[in-house]
């Protein structure tokens, strides 16, 4: 019915080959875009628009790291990867016409090799991690001083549920400003030349089966198409279905087999670090090591650009790293120290295995070999055990790190060694019955190693214990009411502080009359969701609009543009607590917080009436937040008329709500950022699991399947997983017809 493949095969190299021949079939665009990406080579389609991001992923020299990384693996571990690009390389040779956005981009896609499966992994995990965190705190560090920047970043007004252990409780310290220190000075010396999920599982005692369910929703970007596939891989060795990443065979990251199902969320675990670099800025470029001066490795490469002239680029490797931002002639520039680009990543290595696993003791063993990205892995299995582990590898080092960029022309920020997989958080079977990760912070402070610093803040989390900590009778359809959950926790602290405002005309007082009113529900049709949202937005521009915050309003030399989070969206998360706690460290010395929520309420109303008129009724928050993602070609060529577009869809939910849908805070309200997939997983019984993804199984613009889950999606409907179908279906080799 969703046009959702389900693959059979006799052997599990033939599953991954089929694997690799239906991704071709419905998503071949896509599999070109990351690639390209990848390699650095998407400018060559895009333009000049693109060629920032490609400068980067060549001077991280994500090729070369994902040559050595298939190279680095065992032949068993090679096999799903060379199985995977042999289904590709089917697909290609059918001769079958081309997709629309194919076509558009006038390419004819290069075969497929195995290690292009790591590269497009690579990719999307080298950008999604926490350098950019680390970039931004350094230089607010810079402008506010270390002192402000442990104020701003340090404090939360609400108590976390931690992880591990499950049902225990941590209440933040005012973070240690010393710490800062080294990080402030290297940045500064940078600057002076110069982008969450859910996931939970409860026990067997809380449903109604007595084995247990898992469900959750990763949260990224919202693409078209999207980034995760579902689809079903059968076999003798295994029998699996989950949601595949796009051009990785496997599912590494959410699936279910006759025995086993596991999820994931990001733990925010840090594994990258930037080292701020000191170069002598003449002819030799060397840089400053505690040994002395050293030459850095170079080399130049050469990007074609459409429509463009060639551009050569310096890539430069310092002891640390690839050096992405700032330039060595001007004295100072930063390397990038990540684990997937100090050595090999044998993570891949538990795309097979993981699909055979009989328990969750024997996945624990398995997700050994992972690497990054750090990850909090929940698992659940037909004896009845549920679990959790952080997987990953994160290294030891001094706790500067983990502010930011560092002096790199020291040893007291170097990697001692990672923190040993043994003593990686973990809880099974715990008392409660239950496991919730929200990318909320893991452990307390007893916890003997450093995990990371940038955790989500706890609502998402509270919220879930709310909904789950008194559950009882469980079945899947109860999992799926979870996650519509949109009870915004932020709204209690804003609507609160706005409801002692009296307002300057009618129109400022219906907006105040209906947040006094309101139950704080992100709903579609809420006038008042629409009010609190427009007014916390016009206090982030407020703000960001401090002359004291002017040079953070824009990426430093080399960052590119695509990884730049503006100045209104790293506010967005720092400003609920201030406000909680009155603190005005982002305020005018003149100013109070009323002064400014009166600033805003204005502002936002008069928004709110430019759009849809003077009368209140047309406020509704979904008519604001509607999610139109857009092709990655659709601007690059405007003839296509938006054809490569799926139509918009009004939602609920916003940043915090547990039916997570953010905006771009400051430059509009529409979705950018939202759950990319929603799954149950029911241990009971295979055919009571279910899921949805954004759009549909489909790439291609026009399918029937290319947004047929749209709708559901958009509504927090998760759909049945069709068992049936593979077992009527015929080998994947004609289980589709030639077009």
């Amino acid at each position: 019915m969703w046009g959702i493949p389900h693959v059979r095969a006799t052997t599990g190299r033939d599953a991954f080959v089929g694997q690799g021949f239906v991704q071709a079939e419905d998503r071949l665009g896509q599999l070109e875009y990351d690639r390209r990406r990848a390699y650095g080579r998407w400018a060559e389609v895009a333009g000049r628009g693109a060629l920032g991001f490609d400068v980067f992923a060549r001077r991280c020299g994500l090729g070369a790291a994902a040559h050595r990384e298939f190279d680095a693996l065992t032949p068993e571990a090679q096999e799903p990867l060379i199985a995977f690009a042999a289904g590709v390389n089917a697909f290609l040779g059918t001769g079958a016409p081309l997709a629309p956005d194919v076509r558009v981009a006038e390419i004819v896609p290069e075969p497929w090799s195995p290690w292009d499966c790591c590269a497009v992994f690579l990719v999307r995990h080298v950008a999604f991690a926490n350098w950019q965190r680390k970039l931004w705190r350094g230089r607010l560090a810079v402008v506010l001083g270390g002192e402000a920047a442990a104020r701003l970043e340090g404090n939360d007004a609400s108590d976390v549920p931690l992880i591990v252990p499950p049902g225990s409780w941590w209440r933040a310290a005012p973070r240690d400003p010393n710490g800062l220190d080294p990080v402030t000075s290297a940045t500064a010396a940078l600057v002076e030349t110069a982008h969450g999920s859910n996931a939970w599982v409860v026990s067997g005692s809380r449903t109604d089966s007595g084995l247990p369910l898992l469900a959750g929703d990763p949260h990224r970007l919202v693409e078209a198409p999207g980034v995760y596939y579902q689809c079903r891989l059968a076999c003798p060795e295994f029998d699996a279905f989950g949601l595949a990443f796009v051009g990785v065979p496997g599912l590494p990251h959410f699936g279910q087999t006759e025995h086993v199902a596991w999820g994931v969320t990001n733990a925010n675990g840090d594994y990258q670090d930037l080292y701020v670099e000191r170069f002598r800025g003449d002819d030799s470029l060397e840089y400053e090591t505690p040994g002395g001066w050293l030459a850095p490795a170079h080399h130049t490469e050469t990007i074609v650009v459409r429509g463009d002239d060639e551009v050569v680029i310096d890539c430069f490797e310092t002891r640390h790293g690839p050096v992405v931002f700032g330039d060595p002639a001007q004295g100072h520039a930063v390397a990038l120290r990540s684990t997937a680009l100090v050595e090999p990543s044998p993570g891949l290595s538990v795309l097979a295995p993981m699909l055979r696993a009989t328990d969750v003791d024997g996945l624990d063993v398995i997700m050994r070999a992972w690497v990054d990205p750090a990850n909090n892995l929940v698992s659940a299995d037909t004896a009845g055990n549920i679990a959790y582990r952080t997987i990953g590898r994160i290294p030891v080092r001094a706790r500067a790190n983990a502010w930011g960029p560092v002096p790199g022309w020291t040893d007291d920020h170097e990697w001692r060694d990672v923190v040993p997989y043994d003593s990686l958080p973990r809880a099974k079977n715990p008392d409660d019955g239950l496991i919730v990760t929200a990318n909320q912070r893991i452990v307390g402070d007893d916890y003997p190693h450093y995990l990371g610093l940038d955790y989500a803040r706890p609502d998402r989390a509270i919220r879930l214990h709310k909904r789950l900590d008194t559950i009882s009778g469980a079945d899947a359809a109860a999992m799926a009411d979870v996650h519509r959950d949109r009870r915004s926790l932020p709204a209690d602290v804003w609507v609160d502080r706005l409801s002692h405002l009296e307002g300057a005309d009618e129109w400022e007082l219906l907006a105040l009359e209906a947040l006094r009113a309101w139950d704080r529900v992100m709903s579609v049709d809420s006038v008042a969701a629409a009010v609190y949202m427009v007014v916390r937005d016009a206090v982030g521009r407020v703000i960001a609009h401090d002359p004291r915050l002017a040079t953070l309003r824009a990426p430093i030399t080399g960052e590119p543009t695509a990884t730049f989070a503006p100045l209104e969206m790293r506010l967005w998360p720092l400003l609920t607590p201030l406000l909680a706690r009155d603190d005005r460290l982002l305020l005018r010395a003149d100013q109070t917080w009323d002064d400014v929520l009166a600033m805003a309420l204005s502002d936002g109303v008069g928004v709110l009436r430019t759009v849809f008129g003077d009368e209140p009724a047309a406020w509704r928050w979904g008519a604001l937040h509607v999610c139109s993602p857009r092709h990655p070609l659709s601007a690059v060529h405007p003839e296509t008329d938006g054809a490569l577009d799926p139509p918009g869809v009004e939602m609920g939910g916003e940043w915090d709500t547990v039916f997570s849908a953010a905006h771009p805070a400051g430059t509009g309200f529409g979705v950018t950022t939202a759950s990319v997939a929603r799954y149950v997983f029911d241990l009971d019984g295979r055919r009571s699991s279910s899921w949805v993804v954004p759009l549909g199984a489909s790439g291609t613009a026009g399918d029937p399947h290319f947004a047929d889950q749209q709708r559901a999606w958009a509504d927090g409907v998760v759909v049945p997983i069709d068992l049936d179908v593979s077992e009527r279906s015929e080998p994947v080799t004609r289980l589709r017809p030639e077009r």
